[in-house]
């Protein structure tokens, strides 16, 4: 645990340490000797949001007060600017590069990839003043609004991109994380992202794995097309694994694995409901083909069967909503949806700082996702650390420029994780990272299609 908590501190150390004031002084947040200095200001801001999910001037004030800086919350306010926000983005840039895990998740259904990165973005609205930077999706929403497009890798628990769009982009049209993800590593999107050209970009470098979107032409490896509707429906057991060809166009034509599972009665019935809810509010009709495709759950994939069984694949995509978990904790935990009401420089100031304290969390937490072995049911809970670390916020921003001091306070604040930190115990269903376990183990056993699949419904 104590070394744990020196590569925590030292990382700490490095982020706030004297390039701080360097990157203060280059972006003009710092022009001449005040005792308001950079890294006072940047450690008061990230450790009063981790403190305070909804921060107000005076406990930013308080937190200056904490580090021996006497400042009024007005004088506070005429600090943050322009130049406040150049300079938290720019800190906010590095975060990312230092608050780094290098240290796999011990899974092999995993490790067979040089990374597991899941792509997904969430929208918080701005004050309409913000309408012309930032423009709001239309309609009955916001006339202003920032989306968040989130790179997050599983494997080592790494934040590897944060990128602020306009909430009116198209999530399609997407494309900053191509030139992130690793050769040889497994990429998983939802639907938004769902282009031809962006999966064929993906897949010259990489693996992806996403549903299909209906009614993307599919065609058979001699270019054949396919009916995917009749293929399901002639299909006598309750799980289908086929190459073929995704995209109907020669230039978009990527190779695939369709694979498909059908789904219970009840469940396929609920989602046709949903799927006539949202075609009524959006003024649509829905096909009677659309319908009858949801009785099955549909991926593409160009993992080939080697790495993955079909069973598998359909396991790995709930992986996927992880990065919902960790939108949740950003905007229930972390503060995001308070910003609405702010003036522009403090929104945008606010924000860097509240996603730094967001990369730092994680850091925190990736060392001891699984800290008593792959086997065990016990999964740590990014919120019951964020919560907790909340509690030792500020005797650790005034333990920063001792070492010594800062690493009993993170041995203490780890001791905390390790004892209430988890996710509760699933007696039925396992957490996450066990179900990938057993995935992992059940794939190396012989098994024929039936067994796989009754073992693999237990984890689902």
């Amino acid at each position: 645990m104590k070394a744990n908590a020196e590569m925590i501190g030292i990382g700490m150390q490095t982020f706030f340490g004297p390039q701080v004031e360097v990157v203060a002084r280059q972006t003009k947040f710092v022009r001449r000797r005040s005792d308001l200095t950079g890294g006072i200001f940047l450690r008061a801001m990230v450790f009063a949001c981790i403190e305070h999910s909804k921060a107000s001037l005076s406990q930013f004030a308080q937190a200056c007060l904490d580090l021996g800086v006497v400042i009024s919350p007005q004088g506070l306010n005429e600090r943050i600017g322009s130049e406040s926000v150049a300079f938290t983005q720019e800190m906010f840039r590095q975060a990312i590069d230092i608050f780094r895990s290098h240290s796999p998740l011990p899974l092999s259904i995993l490790q067979q990839f040089s990374g597991l990165y899941m792509i997904d973005s969430s929208v918080i609205s701005l004050p309409s003043a913000m309408g012309n930077e930032y423009p709001g999706c239309g309609g009955d929403g916001p006339q202003a609004s920032l989306k968040i497009q989130l790179l997050f890798e599983f494997l080592r628990g790494n934040l590897e991109q944060i990128v602020f769009r306009p909430g009116r982009d198209p999530d399609q049209r997407y494309r900053d994380h191509l030139t992130i993800i690793r050769p040889g590593s497994l990429t998983l999107m939802d639907l938004g992202y769902f282009a031809l050209e962006h999966l064929k970009a993906v897949a010259e470098q990489a693996y992806f794995l996403t549903r299909y979107l209906y009614p993307t032409g599919l065609l058979t490896t001699s270019e054949e097309p396919i009916d995917l509707l009749r293929t399901l429906q002639a299909q006598p057991g309750d799980v289908l694994d086929m190459n073929v060809l995704l995209g109907t166009h020669k230039k978009h034509q990527i190779p695939a694995r369709l694979v498909a599972r059908r789904l219970r009665q009840e469940v396929a019935d609920r989602r046709r409901q949903k799927a006539k809810e949202h075609a009524r509010c959006d003024r649509r009709q829905v096909t009677k083909a659309y319908l009858a495709l949801l009785d099955w759950d549909i991926f593409l994939t160009n993992v080939p069967d080697t790495m993955l069984s079909a069973l598998q694949v359909t396991l790995l995509y709930r992986v996927r909503w992880q990065i919902e978990l960790i939108f949740k904790l950003c905007k229930s935990y972390c503060g995001l949806r308070h910003v609405a009401n702010l003036r522009k420089d403090r929104i945008l100031t606010e924000l860097y700082a509240r996603m730094i304290g967001v990369i730092l969390t994680y850091f925190l937490v990736a060392p001891i996702r699984m800290p008593y072995g792959a086997q065990a049911n016990r999964e740590i809970s990014p919120v019951q650390v964020r919560c907790i670390f909340r509690r030792f916020a500020r005797s650790l921003n005034q333990a920063l420029n001792n070492l010594d001091q800062l690493v009993r306070n993170l041995v203490d604040m780890l001791e905390h994780f390790l004892l209430f930190g988890f996710k509760q115990k699933r007696k039925r269903r396992p957490n996450v990272c066990h179900a990938l376990h057993l995935a992992s183990a059940i794939y190396c056993l012989d098994l024929n299609l039936e067994q796989e699949l009754d073992l693999l419904t237990l984890l689902a």
